[in-house]
């Protein structure tokens, strides 16, 4: 196991007192076979200064971006420093918390060779300390690789921090996408055959606290639904026979009140990116109220009957 070299992705900007913590964690894993690549947006040379103290104790591989990467280009950079035969992008603000983290890691992908990927269960931590599992809708976890798409109603693997792969995998993060960016990426992942493991154990600890990008995204209504939009552009009309993602681009068009094509428009989407079956629902929402629309059971009906009558 011992020959096996993991290289720990760290994309940074600013905050030199997290990535500290993340290379902590890192130093205290019994496997000992790694390398941190250091991919660092920052203005100044801050996070180059706080790891001093580290450089002895394991191989760091610092690199400065000058102009500034900016996620997700960054996350890429960090990957394509890599040579380990495995890596994890493990965020800034995340940190590894069990001491066998990496070992349970890689004991997957030495048990079960054909497998690409292994995640652990989405556990995040509060600034107080509070801890919040977020695994959702388990049934996903089943059957993503037959319905990689329904990964977009619900991201069950959780951030990058929570994965480790193969490095001889190819795929990197879609640099047009922000909010979308890992989902479109695990789909990626799932569409190209890649197989997974998931643990059910709480190995990383993801920091929540409010200058993440996901906080940023949450309070600009524009990014989600712009994201959402190229999102459907690049599924395509034919993932739409799917009542679940028919359902989920409904509830998006009534949630973020969206009744017309020029709604979209001024929300950054160009008319290449509309969908024929994003204009249908357009059309046959604005024929009803909002209120009616955001009854559920009405809501439900209406777009079940919405989707027989789609155009094919």
């Amino acid at each position: 196991m011992t020959d096996r070299l993991i290289s720990i992705c760290i994309p940074a900007y600013k905050k030199p007192e997290y990535v500290v913590r993340a290379i902590q964690s890192i130093l205290k894993q019994s496997y000992k076979k790694l390398e941190i690549i250091i991919s660092d947006d920052s203005p100044n040379e801050d996070i180059k200064i706080a790891i001093q103290p580290y450089i002895s104790d394991i191989d760091i591989k610092y690199y400065h971006n000058e102009p500034a990467l900016k996620s997700p280009r960054n996350w890429n950079n960090a990957l394509d420093k890599a040579t380990g035969e495995y890596v994890m992008l493990l965020h800034q603000d995340d940190w590894l918390h069990d001491e066998n983290a990496l070992e349970i890691y890689i004991t997957e992908f030495l048990n079960h060779p054909e497998v690409g990927f292994v995640f652990c269960k989405n556990t995040a931590i509060q600034p107080d300390g509070e801890v919040l599992n977020l695994q959702a809708i388990k049934s996903l976890l089943g059957n993503m690789d037959q319905k990689p798409h329904h990964i977009l109603r619900a991201n069950v693997i959780g951030p990058p921090s929570n994965v480790m792969l193969k490095r001889s995998i190819p795929i990197r993060y879609d640099e047009n996408y922000i909010w979308l960016v890992d989902v479109d990426y695990y789909v990626q992942l799932l569409e190209a055959g890649h197989t997974y493991i998931y643990l059910d154990q709480h190995l990383v600890s993801i920091g929540l606290h409010e200058d993440q990008t996901t906080v940023f995204c949450r309070n600009n209504e524009d990014v989600i639904v712009k994201e959402n939009m190229h999102f459907a552009h690049k599924l395509g009309n034919q993932a739409f026979a799917d009542i679940l993602i028919y359902d989920y681009y409904w509830r998006l068009l009534r949630n973020y009140k969206i009744r017309s094509v020029d709604t979209l428009h001024a929300y950054g989407v160009v008319p290449e990116k509309i969908l024929p079956v994003i204009q249908w629902m357009l059309q046959s929402q604005i024929r009803f109220p909002l209120a009616l629309l955001k009854f559920g059971p009405c809501s439900k009906f209406l777009m079940t009957l919405n989707y027989l009558q789609r155009p094919k």
